[in-house]
């Protein structure tokens, strides 16, 4: 029997009462975790504040003006889609699919949200036939996948795309990388963007003797080289894709010769393909893009990867990847290639297209560390905050004036005094502070004070706005 401190025996009522304690405490500590749970939002997702959706805000308003410099013009589609859309035969394939929100409404109609903006683009494309060709839009919003969790990546993602439907030429894919170059370059990102072709790597493949049937397979297999080695992709190559030992040993071979220098792996290739038409016809339109990205300006910061294929079964051409270089974020800052089945595949009119998404999330958080330049936001758009000290209807005109003047200006709602003011003021990340107490509001004035100097003085409204401003 337990006894207590005085070495007296528990009595059963006591071990009673200690049971029902500690059980007590048990449910309150589970409802303490259940109300926490209750108010996270669900896993993958995240709520932003205004600090955070500011940074966030301004990032967006960066790209948007690079795409339009570049003339293309924003889209909007629904956030999610009908089912038969997003699995169609010529959209993303299994390995997305497996992570794509689905639901039905009450119609019992099958729906999915939508787990990137090119899919549904291309259902606008095929709907619109009257659109202008070339067609050249771009979107930034929000995707969802139902994948793993990790650094910069979640389960809702704003992608930043942009897309050139309706040309064939290798000039179309070397602007989209182009418009990525010079996005990360205007936020001073130290980068390089990772080329290939699909054609041309499905020439490898026939090179190395792989079947037509595994070659999709295989593809996806050699795609994962940076992220799980050689040895895992030799393993997955003749595991999972059952591709044979002898066309395994083939690709592994040229993997490791393909890591030295462009020019020389590029003559090689020519060499290897000339009995695959796909494979010669991958390295022509390689070369081609090359050429367009060095007219473009962009050629030092373009490196060409054999592996690279993307995860996603519609490209069918040229395809790439953006990276930070000198960086611990590991994830591609930007993707996309050429897919032109895709807008064809709904609409049953062959139309070429090609088109790169700069992913949000990694952008910021490489901005976060400090990798970028600043994107000068602050904790709040408050430029001045109007500090009434019993003369709230006159300061209620004044703060009108600031929103007059364009200037966002915010009011003590709490009729506090002035110490209070400042100090919300200085936690808000408010510049200034308009003091108006009964002497400035008979003068017409106010009391404007510099948050970062301590600076006060005497103002009109109409100098303290110039002032502000």
């Amino acid at each position: 029997m337990a006894s207590l401190t005085y070495g007296k025996p528990l009595t059963r009522v006591q071990i009673s009462l200690c049971a029902l304690f500690c059980l007590k405490r048990w449910v309150e500590m589970d409802k303490e975790k259940l109300v926490e749970e209750l108010l996270s939002p669900p896993r993958g997702t995240r709520d932003f504040l205004p600090e955070e959706k500011l940074l966030r805000d301004a990032l967006e308003r960066k790209l948007e003006q690079v795409f339009q410099r570049f003339g293309f013009n924003p889209i909007e589609t629904p956030a999610f889609e009908r089912f038969e859309v997003l699995s169609s035969k010529y959209a993303g394939g299994s390995e997305i699919l497996k992570e794509t929100y689905s639901f039905e409404d009450q119609g019992k109609r099958k729906l999915g949200l939508r787990y990137d903006l090119t899919v549904p683009m291309c259902r606008v494309v095929a709907s619109n036939p009257s659109l202008a060709m070339p067609f050249k839009r771009y979107q930034i919003a929000p995707a969802w996948r139902d994948g793993p969790v990790k650094l910069a990546r979640y389960r809702e993602l704003v992608q930043c795309d942009v897309d050139i439907i309706g040309a064939a030429s290798g000039i179309a894919d070397a602007e989209v990388i182009a418009v990525a170059c010079a996005a990360l370059s205007e936020l001073g990102f130290d980068y390089e963007i990772r080329v290939n072709n699909r054609k041309l790597l499905n020439g490898i493949l026939e090179w190395a003797g792989v079947s037509g049937e595994k070659r999709g397979g295989a593809i996806l297999a050699v795609d994962k080289l940076a992220k799980i080695g050689r040895d895992g992709v030799e393993k997955e190559l003749l595991g999972e894709r059952g591709v044979p030992i002898a066309s395994v040993e083939k690709i592994m071979d040229f993997l490791r010769t393909s890591e030295g220098d462009a020019d020389k792996v590029l003559e090689e290739l020519s060499r290897m393909l000339e009995k695959s038409d796909e494979g010669k016809q991958g390295l022509t339109e390689l070369m081609e893009v090359l050429d367009f990205l060095e007219a473009f300006g962009v050629r030092d910061n373009i490196v060409f990867d054999a592996s690279l294929a993307r995860g996603l079964s519609y490209y069918t051409g040229t395809v790439f990847e953006g990276y930070l270089r000198n960086s611990q974020i590991a994830s591609s800052v930007c993707g996309g290639g050429r897919f032109d089945d895709l807008v064809g595949g709904f609409s049953g009119k062959p139309t070429p297209a090609v088109g790169i998404s700069l992913g949000l999330e990694v952008l910021l958080e490489a901005v976060k560390l400090g990798l970028s330049k600043p994107l000068g936001t602050g904790k709040t758009v408050v430029r001045v905050f109007v500090a009434p000290i019993k003369t709230l209807n006159e300061s209620i005109r004044i703060v009108q004036q600031f929103r007059a003047a364009g200037i966002p200006a915010s009011l003590d709602l709490l009729e506090r005094g002035v110490s209070k003011n400042l100090d919300y003021a200085s936690k808000q990340g408010i510049p200034f502070v308009a003091i108006v107490g009964p002497r400035e509001a008979k003068e017409g004035k106010v009391t404007l004070r510099d948050m970062s100097s301590g600076e006060e003085k005497l103002l009109t409204v109409e100098q303290a706005v110039d002032e502000v401003k």
